[in-house]
């Protein structure tokens, strides 16, 4: 009986709900249409005007695409007041739509009809199948104001009553699709904090308050040697993570050592970022939406952003590197190689920064702010997050699931390439020769693989976005991006670079081999870069033979190029590049690189969800955003590393007996291990 009684409850809830939302839309229309002057109110004119109702400018740019109306003027109007002066029946709700255009039954204007609808289609590449008859919806983001009292169908009534001013102009029937989880209005319940949200909010402010309390403790006893649970109540003490160890400079420039890799992490996130600013203001409301791409790629100093991807590969290269080398050290100290220490060390160095942001995105995130692309900029990561976290902490979700955060791609490659390396390592130790033929067998695998699957899949030159269909770039990603024998040659040269520079054995060479080292070095990185401009020219035609012979050997000629700069500046034949790579602001922008990795794509998405107007992309607006993103995601990474990263690091450190070495360069080495980007 009761559940009989829910059920006709909920119908009668919905039929009052239908019924408000449709006697406020008639009012909504009527106080428009100009049918009874007496029921002209300024809400309705207020709806009307913060409402998508014509197709802007411009659009042979494609600038309709995003026509976001005016989300603030909607989400603050206030309908007429309830029975007896009381609050106002409902208030702006703002939904989004795409837009819907149909040939009516006896149409006047057909000519003109039909070709307006074929001008749109041939712009924006959109494909329907259907006649002309049949609703055309396209990808289109409007915004529409709508009272708060409506669902779906009540917004689609007014939106379809909005368009059709424009519809009726072609000889054409509005008949828009409204797009889910679009809508939001004041007090609608999807700003109130959620159980697992206060969770993470309790887990801040315990984290907080013991930083506070364990810092007063350490200031108040500067000199104390603390034992026992104060060591490890010591750790989260910001003179220890901040003073001692972010903001920690070596005096001077240790020769041998391997201070350059600290300018390259720093230099390379950098370059992520760059790249990642071009990319996601192609994705903003713009004025130039169809010549962006094309116009840029067509730019020869646009190279180092189109082929951006040599960054990860630059980050894979230093972490087999390290992978190799810290141990290879540890067992010159007369220290065994303990492979189940190596494991959990590395698992937990990265996967306690990566669930908290996990954490925060599944929880908080939603909360932080609102706006026209506040949800489409979140929920769906909110979504993901929240159902697959552990699969993103078990690093598989680049064979299996979904990202929770899209370039945690990298972490699940560089991960399950690490879980492999004591294959190498053991090897390395005690047959060396056997070792290094290995990676020479494994790295010539790995090219092979590339060429091979490059030239049956017809597949192009690198992660090409313009002239190339979408399923052909969602089969590279598949196949070639994230497959981790795909990427595994970079890593396996750093390996084999890491037991070079183990043994610290000094090679004197003359001036003209150097030279020549040099030389080859930065042609081999130029070209690999600049190629890739071939397959963005004008008239390309795509080779199968080219591309594949492109994609098999970029990557390992790149880590080739990084690998000899290493090897340089390590046996003092750097020169200017050693001193600009190794200098010492490098060190504390070299620990960051982690965490900035982790959230600086989160504070991209906050710019994107709180846009409101479309702006002119240009090189000047894209160091403009470069500056504002580095800056925004600086907050977000010091919260992170003094929070999180650092105090784990210190509970890390006492767990495997992993004291500061008195070597400022092997302590700088230790901090590295595992902090990828």
């Amino acid at each position: 009986m009761g559940i009989w009684t829910g059920i006709v409850f909920c119908l009668i809830f919905a039929s009052y709900t239908n019924a408000d939302c449709d006697a406020d839309v008639d009012d909504y229309i009527n106080g428009l249409s100009g049918v009874d002057p007496s029921k002209l109110q300024l809400w309705s004119l207020e709806m009307f005007d913060s409402s998508t109702k014509f197709m802007a400018d411009g659009y042979m740019e494609l600038t309709f695409l995003y026509q976001l109306a005016n989300f603030d003027q909607c989400v603050a109007i206030n309908g007429p007041a309830g029975t007896n002066g009381g609050p106002p029946r409902f208030t702006g709700q703002y939904c989004q739509f795409g837009l819907g255009l149909q040939l009516p039954p006896a149409n006047t204007n057909f000519t003109r009809s039909i070709q307006f609808q074929q001008n749109v289609q041939r712009m924006t590449n959109f494909r329907t199948g259907r006649t002309m008859t049949e609703p055309l919806v396209l990808p289109t983001l409007w915004g529409v104001c709508v009272p708060s009292s409506c669902g779906l169908e009540g917004a689609k009534r007014v939106a379809d009553f909005n368009m059709q001013f424009f519809a009726t102009s072609y000889g054409l029937i509005a008949n828009t699709t409204m797009w889910e989880d679009t809508c939001y209005h004041e007090n609608d319940g999807s700003y109130v904090i959620d159980a697992a949200s206060w969770c993470f909010i309790a887990f801040v402010t315990i984290l907080i308050c013991l930083i506070c309390v364990s810092t007063l403790l350490e200031l108040r006893h500067p000199t104390h040697q603390f034992s026992g649970w104060k060591t490890i109540f010591n750790a989260f003490s910001l003179k220890q993570t901040l003073f001692n160890d972010l903001l920690r400079l070596p005096k001077a420039h240790v020769p041998g050592h391997l201070g350059c890799l600290h300018g390259m992490r720093t230099l390379s996130m950098m370059w992520i970022v760059l790249c990642h600013t071009y990319s996601i203001a192609g994705g903003l409301p713009v004025q130039n939406f169809a010549s962006y791409g094309e116009k840029f790629s067509h730019q020869w100093f646009m190279a180092p952003i189109l082929n951006g991807y040599m960054a990860v590969d630059t980050f894979f290269l230093l972490s087999g590197l390290l992978t190799v080398y810290i141990p290879m050290m540890d067992l010159a100290k007369g220290r065994k190689f303990n492979v189940f220490k190596y494991y959990l060390y590395r698992y937990l160095r990265i996967s306690i920064p990566l669930a908290v942001a996990i954490w925060f995105m599944s929880t908080v995130s939603i909360y932080s702010g609102k706006g026209p692309l506040w949800f489409v900029s979140f929920r769906y990561a909110l979504g993901i997050c929240q159902e697959y976290w552990w699969a993103n902490l078990l690093y598989i979700s680049n064979y299996f699931f979904e990202y929770c955060m899209g370039h945690t791609w990298y972490l699940c490659v560089d991960m399950q390439l690490a879980l492999l390396a004591p294959l190498i390592i053991y090897p390395l130790m005690k047959w060396p020769r056997v070792g290094l033929g290995a990676i020479c067998i494994l790295t010539l695998g790995s090219i092979a693989a590339i060429f091979a699957v490059t030239y049956t899949e017809n597949l192009p030159w690198t992660m090409v976005f313009l002239g190339v269909e979408s399923d052909v770039i969602d089969r590279y990603w598949d196949i070639l991006y994230e497959n981790t024998p795909m990427r595994a040659s970079p890593y396996l040269i750093g390996m084999a670079l890491g037991y070079v520079l183990s043994k610290k054995t000094r090679v004197s060479l003359p001036r003209w081999s150097v030279a020549l080292g040099w030389l080859v070095s930065t042609a081999l990185a130029l070209s690999v870069v600049f190629l890739v401009l071939i397959p963005y020219s004008e008239g390309f035609v795509q080779n199968a033979l080219e591309a594949a012979f492109y994609s098999s050997l970029h990557k390992p000629a790149w880590a080739i190029s990084l690998s000899w700069i290493i090897w340089a500046c390590v046996n003092g034949y750097g020169g200017i590049v050693d001193k600009i790579l190794s200098w010492k602001y490098f060190v504390p922008a070299s620990k960051l690189t982690f965490c900035c990795y982790l959230t600086h794509l989160l504070a991209m998405n906050v710019y994107a969800g709180l846009r409101r107007t479309p702006y002119f992309v240009s090189h000047f607006e894209n160091m403009h955003l470069l500056g504002s993103f580095i800056i925004l995601t600086f907050p977000y990474t010091i919260i992170l590393y003094l929070v999180v990263e650092a105090p784990s690091m210190n509970l890390m450190r006492l767990a495997f007996k992993k004291q500061k070495s008195a070597d400022p360069a092997s302590s700088r080495i230790e901090k590295i291990l595992g902090k990828k980007a």
